[in-house]
């Protein structure tokens, strides 16, 4: 579908509106008088890296764009391209799920979660309010802090209890960055400090027992956009944590940027893979994203989840995301049956 630009000619004699097809190169309109612009006019239907996304309230950025201190200090990735604004976010697996891009942002996030009836865990809730932070330091660098917060668990085989999650800091860094093709690969790494409250299921015997590598990517294909990132899950005491692999896909697509403009439905897919067993909780489930309990018999099981929902762009600033989590594998398997996930990104 394609939408008609207005262009507005300014002549020796006044305004003279006239209506030009909305397709990409320069026009040269020539008013009565003689006057004549050159004008590039983009087609709205169809974003290119330069000219993304479109927003539900308003197209201004209250930040501004000049640079702070130096050129990608807290702007990252926006101040020397614009090929992050067509893309939406990732909403589920927020814990793991790290998009490439380079920014400065607040995202607080909520998440409800269900435990099946059928699994050792034996039914219950989670609920869990975290923050992420990430810093900028340059256009291709950023500190990330991803998992921190509080949960509230009332599983059917543990007493209700509430608690501190575990803390995880660490960096990313873009090596491509290609415009032209819209592509985006990251790698980066992850630390997480068990310091939590092992009430909730997180802490553990060994302290500061994880690391987590990672590699993301984002590739635009017309209008739709796929961001995706493999992870490894590295425990320094085999004993205490298992080893696990997951990885993530995503899908979205801005469907009618006219009539609801920043609205992006997507769909994702998630899946984690125990690696090894350990020797900390005599389970055959483990603690997917959540946590890494150190079970003794997960060594080989898979679980896979999917998620419907949208990412909302309000401002440049602000997006809101919601997206609904159901079991592709067999629920009793592990500990997962359903799972909402909300939050709010707020970028520099």
């Amino acid at each position: 579908m394609r939408r008609t630009d207005i262009v507005t000619v300014v002549g020796l004699a006044g305004s003279i509106t006239a209506a030009a097809t909305a397709a990409p190169g320069i026009f040269d309109l020539h008013g009565a008088f003689g006057s004549q612009d050159a004008l590039a006019v983009q087609d709205a239907e169809q974003p290119t890296a330069s000219d993304g996304s479109h927003y539900l309230l308003s197209d201004n950025n209250v930040f501004g764009d000049d640079t702070v201190w130096y050129t990608g200090f807290l702007t990252g990735m926006r101040a020397t391209t614009n090929i992050a604004k067509r893309f939406a976010d990732p909403v589920g697996h927020p814990y793991f799920f790290e998009s490439p891009f380079i920014e400065t942002s607040l995202r607080p996030i909520y998440l409800w979660h269900d435990f099946p009836t059928s699994s050792q865990i034996s039914g219950g809730q989670a609920n869990v309010w975290a923050t992420q932070v990430r810093i900028a330091l340059t256009d291709r660098l950023a500190l990330i802090a991803t998992k921190d917060g509080w949960t509230e668990l009332n599983a059917g085989i543990l007493e209700r209890s509430s608690g501190w999650n575990d803390f995880t800091v660490g960096a990313k860094y873009a090596f491509i960055v290609d415009e032209a093709e819209e592509f985006v690969l990251t790698g980066g790494m992850r630390w997480e400090w068990h310091n939590g409250n092992r009430d909730v299921l997180q802490g553990g015997d060994s302290g500061d027992n994880e690391l987590s590598p990672f590699i993301s990517f984002a590739k635009a294909f017309g209008r739709w956009n796929l961001i995706g990132t493999v992870n490894g899950r590295l425990p320094m005491d085999h004993n205490d944590a298992n080893f696990i692999l997951n990885w993530d896909l995503h899908l979205d697509c801005e469907i009618a940027p006219e009539t609801l403009p920043g609205l992006h439905p997507l769909i994702e897919l998630h899946a984690l893979h125990y690696l090894s067993n350990a020797d900390r909780l005599p389970l055959s489930v483990g603690g997917l994203d959540y946590g890494n309990i150190g079970s003794s018999d997960v060594a080989g099981s898979s679980v896979f989840w999917g998620e419907l929902g949208f990412r909302w762009k309000l401002t440049p600033n602000v997006s809101w995301g919601v997206a609904y989590g159901f079991p592709i594998s067999n629920p009793s398997n592990d500990v997962f049956n359903q799972r909402v996930t909300t939050d709010f990104i707020f970028s520099f």
